[in-house]
């Protein structure tokens, strides 16, 4: 039986929650944009702060090939500190890590985000450099732009440290090393916490463990885990001799000859042959592009069925006879693991949650992409697609071409998954942008375009160096291949088309059906969903000075789960209430809602049907004011307003006290939301200045639509009577 959790309802403000200020406001990020004229915000997180901006942001003044990290960053640093408060940061919060220039000539800059002097783990911040010294872009995960607690408020003790991080660790013996403090971003509410980073090491089901384990520091409950083992022409081959030091007894050195055991000449064969496929593919010295050492153990443990990366080297055991024999003789293996080590120097995507699910689709792709290689042909044949056919013994095989056939998921859902589950929509993605197709289990209907593994290959390769951050989604990831595609193969190649559909064909980047937008009081009906099923997102419009919103789902068979989000859409793991009971039976209560709109879905735990959804508030005297909106270009947001018969209503679009940008457009109707073609009214100017004066004989409701004709910020929507 699942727990029965209390209801949380969020509707404190930031200030109420204590900790610092954010470094810079939402007023700071307009005024920043407005200083870009050309910027064009290219995606969102969840909070509403970009991921990615380009446009003309700024210039170095000519080349920059050959200059140092820190000798780029000083011809930067004008740039930088224009584009950081768009990220809701201040340039001092960024410290340049690394520059690295790609095959077009394009210097990528990597900055690491910190806070109060204290790391935040994960974050990065990227400004792009083309030939001739312009910053066309910026992209990545660093944000600020919310409170949380100061350094000296750490209060968990290193005894109570130690202990939690032992208890929900499995496989945990020991604590390595003084905790650290920093800043982390929960996993399970995406806020940002104060936390001690924890390393904890042992082993667990016969594997090594290294996890590196976050606890906030208020409480000394978890914020998040990232491990160091990862399940990968200098090349050194060990034997830990069926024990489990590493790395073991030495075999076989670069240059020198055949041993007389099988698995360590393979495996030494392996490994040239991932090595010349990264060297001859994309111009890459081993995993860390600085001809680091190639280092595999082989014979380890006993019956030991898995092979993993270490943050150092890769090791592997013999199999149990059974269903595997010895995991290095199969090259998949070896250039998956290996893979592991070349992100690790790159993106360093974590490996939890979506950026986790990346790195093992990651590995899994180039581990593709370098046997199709060996074939001479660019090869799309069955094989291509497997990993670790070469060392079964008759158990079953995973295929990137149809990943749910080995229980990993082939469609794109926000409900938490393992890792290696998650991998399979990329997998599965980029198996469709290389050969072409359908959705092998008729997900979609879309057909996509192949356009071969070598241009697949190349653009992912290119999109994980020099796009992707630690924290990199798969929506992300979306957008960093498509960019990857215009700057490999050129806007008008068609290649970012073929991109678009792959992601779309398993569910990311698809917009779904809009649900209807919820009336003040008015009761949608008749809902219904299969076990599992996610909601479309629904929205209730808040005015200024409006009381006790209140958000319930009734009646009906089965048994949904409500949840409900203030500013963005909820996720099963991101919400600001889910009361989380048996049945249809739940509300959420917000006594002083904040001005906006709150996003509810529904999720079915079980199969509903005949479900109603209501919100409602105590409306405010006088107008619906509704300040500081923003959204981005083809965004829609809806607002109601119920009116008495014949009653005048006035909806005014303006920019907002602090100013706005961009272009909004206002659309409305009576009785049911508009579209972008049917309407009762739409004044379609230019700038943020519109309105519309409506009536109607009888009472009902007035929908008002505000769609971003390009990206906008900072605007004011009223609602009044006479």
């Amino acid at each position: 039986m699942r727990n029965r959790l209390l209801a949380t309802c969020l509707s404190l403000s930031l200030a109420a929650c204590g900790g610092t200020e954010a470094p810079t406001t939402t007023k700071d990020a307009h005024s920043a944009l407005a200083a870009l004229p050309s910027a064009e915000i290219i995606g969102t997180h969840e909070d509403g702060v970009p991921f990615m901006i380009r446009g003309e942001l700024g210039s170095v003044g000519g080349s920059v090939r050959g200059l140092a990290a820190r000798e780029v960053h000083e011809r930067v640093s004008s740039t930088l500190a224009a584009v950081a408060p768009v990220f809701h940061l201040r340039a001092e919060d960024l410290v340049v890590q690394r520059a690295s220039r790609d095959e077009q000539g394009h210097t990528h800059i990597r900055y690491a985000q910190v806070r109060n002097g204290l790391p935040v783990f994960g974050h990065e911040l990227i400004l792009h450099v083309d030939t001739s010294g312009r910053v066309y872009a910026a992209n990545g995960s660093a944000r600020d732009g919310e409170s949380a607690p100061n350094p000296e408020e750490a209060r968990v003790s290193p005894e109570a440290l130690q202990r939690a991080a032992l208890d929900s660790t499995p496989g945990g013996v020991r604590v390595e090393g003084e905790p650290r403090l920093l800043y982390a971003r929960s996993t399970r509410d995406q806020r940002l916490k104060l936390a001690y980073e924890v390393l904890v090491t042992g082993e667990h089901l016969g594997t090594p463990v290294q996890e590196h384990v976050f606890l906030d520091a208020l409480d000394g409950t978890p914020v998040l885990r990232d491990s160091d083992i990862q399940n990968a022409r200098s090349r050194r081959v060990y034997s830990a001799n069926n024990g489990t030091s590493l790395p073991g007894t030495l075999k076989r050195a670069e240059g020198a000859p055949p041993t007389s055991d099988v698995v360590v000449d393979k495996t030494y064969d392996n490994l040239g042959i991932t090595y010349d496929c990264y060297n001859i593919l994309f111009n890459r010295q081993s995993y860390d592009g600085a001809d680091g050492q190639l280092r595999a153990t082989v014979h380890y443990s006993t019956n030991y069925t898995n092979a993993f990366w270490n943050g150092s080297q890769m090791v592997c055991g013999d199999g149990d006879g059974v269903t595997t024999g010895s995991l290095c003789m199969d090259m998949d293996i070896i250039t998956h693991e290996f893979t592991h080590g070349l992100i690790s120097t790159t993106s360093n995507l974590t490996s939890s949650g979506e950026p986790g699910g990346l790195n093992e689709s990651l590995s899994n792709i180039l581990a593709a992409v370098c046997e199709s290689w060996t074939t001479g042909t660019w090869s799309t044949g069955a094989d291509i697609w497997k990993i670790g056919e070469d060392t079964s013994l008759g158990g079953t095989v995973y295929s990137m071409a149809d990943p749910a056939a080995h229980g990993a998921l082939d469609y794109y859902t926000p409900l938490p998954s393992d890792v290696h589950d998650l991998a399979g929509i990329s997998d599965l993605a980029f198996t469709l942008l290389s050969k072409g197709g359908q959705h092998p289990r008729g997900r979609s209907t879309l057909t996509v375009t192949g356009i071969g593994v070598e241009k697949a290959g190349r653009l992912f390769y290119k999109a994980n160096t020099d796009y992707f951050t630690a924290s990199t989604t798969l929506a992300q990831a979306k957008t960093y291949t498509e960019l990857a595609a215009d700057a490999l193969y050129g806007t008008g190649s068609g290649m970012r088309t073929s991109v678009t559909q792959a992601w779309q064909a398993v569910g990311v980047g698809v917009v779904p059906a809009p649900c209807p937008p919820l009336a003040n009081g008015t009761a949608l009906t008749g809902l219904s969903g299969a076990s599992g099923s996610v909601s479309c997102t629904y929205s209730i419009s808040v005015p200024v000075g409006a009381t006790h919103l209140k958000v319930e789902a009734s009646g009906g068979t089965g048994d949904v789960d409500l949840y409900v989000k203030f500013g963005s859409a909820p996720t099963t793991s991101s919400f600001d209430c889910r009361p989380y009971l048996g049945g249809n039976t739940e509300s959420c209560t917000f006594p002083t809602p904040s001005a906006g709109i709150y996003y509810i879905i529904l999720r079915s735990f079980s199969a509903y049907s005949g479900v109603s959804l209501k919100a409602s508030f105590t409306p405010p005297v006088g107008a619906y004011v509704f300040p500081n909106l923003s959204g981005t270009s083809s965004s829609e947001q809806f607002f109601t307003y119920n009116a008495a018969a014949g009653q005048a209503v006035t909806v005014t679009l303006s920019p907002g006290e602090g100013g706005s940008t961009g272009d909004v457009h206002l659309y409305v109707k009576f009785g049911s939301a508009p579209t972008s073609t049917a309407y009762d009214c739409r004044p379609y100017l230019s700038g943020n200045s519109e309105r519309c004066t409506l009536s109607q004989s009888q009472a009902g409701t007035y929908y008002v639509m505000l769609k971003g004709f390009s990206a906008y910020t900072g605007v004011d929507l009223t609602l009044s009577v006479p």
